[in-house]
């Protein structure tokens, strides 16, 4: 049974209806872009109807994808089709830079909130801002951080923070035809969602003990050139057991904007000790001021900076880390149903008959429908 699509013009209006198919490719990813691919008849009319369309979504999922490639294909045998591929509108984050350096102190779901008004709501340059494009509720998150940021993909360090935290991210476009991005994190059913060959609902697995790219410690260079370069490390590891990891930052500098020093750490005073005036908050020294006139620049002090560092350290360790993974194709049917006993984001449990047994994320799901039937292929993913 086909599943209907949708289509949808530049303003996010439904256009189009398409019942009928041949086959269908449905990707839906938990801190990645998720993909689609749609084959259908080839003619004029339909021709015609993809001209007219932007996106392509599905009633049943918040996933919508801009059409991105539409491919002819002509056979005298097999028939003329065309082949439809999109990408998630989750994308749209990866249009855009962090364009100014950005400090930030405190809760990372306000990082990345943060981020995306500086960057898409409401931009210093109204070139770069989409009007249509809101924030959904905060989901209340209590994961702290404390990084400076300048220059990166917007969409790419938006993934890497929710890769770091386990966290899902999507954008779906409401009722009043505006995008909406939304953070979430899926549930624990480990204990009641298993997936097993003593359940016969698992038709094949792919199992990877990964350890090739592993780091333990992290060496961080700052600002400064040669032996005055301003460096820290983080981790730990002995011997054979220690791996280290470098990482350059020497575009994470100690000069911060005086605004953006009084936002990012809130609530302080400036305090003068021995002819030095400190930006201090709750009595700990966070910059040094010069202050000409009106003018005033700050510098982060050392044990400020060198947290800087620290934190980058932190984060770039979680991408070096031993990975297990499972790939399955399951049966749609059998036990547990997609979006009804689990969904994308979720903690389950997986087993196969070598007693290798885990509770990994569910961090994709790839649905086929066509002429062979419908079939769900998940791929679940554990860190260590």
């Amino acid at each position: 049974m086909n599943i209907d699509i949708y289509l949808l013009d530049s303003n996010l209006n439904r256009i189009h209806l398409i019942d009928t198919y041949d086959s269908l490719i449905w990707s839906e990813r938990y801190n990645d872009l998720g993909d689609c691919e749609l084959m259908i008849k080839a003619s004029v009319e339909n021709l015609q109807m993809l001209e007219e369309s932007t996106y392509i979504t599905r009633e049943d999922s918040d996933m919508v994808c801009r059409i991105e490639k539409v491919v002819l294909t002509t056979d005298s045998e097999s028939g003329n089709y065309l082949i439809i591929t999109g990408y998630d509108i989750k994308k749209i984050l990866n249009q855009r830079i962090i364009w100014n350096q950005t400090n930030f102190n405190g809760l990372v779901e306000d990082y990345i909130r943060k981020l995306i008004i500086d960057n898409i709501i409401n931009p210093t340059d109204n070139n770069r801002k989409i009007s249509n494009f809101i924030l959904d509720d905060k989901v209340g998150f209590t994961e702290t951080i404390n990084q400076q940021v300048t220059y990166d993909n917007l969409g790419t360090k938006i993934q890497e923070l929710c890769k770091n935290y386990g966290w899902g991210y999507k954008v779906y476009i409401n009722d009043n035809r505006q995008f909406v991005f939304k953070l979430y994190k899926g549930k624990d059913n480990s204990d009641y969602v298993i997936f097993s060959d003593d359940y016969e609902n698992i038709n094949s697995t792919n199992y990877t003990d990964d350890g090739t790219n592993i780091a333990t410690v992290a060496l961080i260079a700052g600002e400064g050139e040669g032996v005055d370069r301003i460096i820290n490390t983080t981790g730990s590891g002995n011997g054979i057991n220690r791996f280290e990891l470098y990482v350059d930052a020497r575009n994470t500098s100690r000069t911060i904007e005086y605004e953006e020093l009084t936002t990012t750490y809130p609530n302080g005073q400036q305090v003068v000790v021995n002819d030095i005036t400190y930006y201090q908050v709750n009595g700990v020294n966070i910059a040094i001021l010069t202050i000409n006139d009106d003018n005033i620049s700050a510098q982060l002090t050392d044990n400020v900076y060198q947290e800087s560092l620290k934190a980058l350290g932190d984060e770039s360790l979680t991408n070096y880390k031993e990975t297990k993974n499972f790939e399955g194709s399951i049966n749609p049917n059998q036990t547990f149903i997609y979006k009804m006993d689990y969904n994308l984001g979720d903690l389950v449990t997986v087993e196969n008959e070598y007693n290798i047994s885990e509770e990994p994320r569910i961090v994709e799901i790839v649905e086929t429908n066509d002429n062979n039937g419908y079939f769900v292929e998940p791929k679940f993913e554990y860190t260590n």
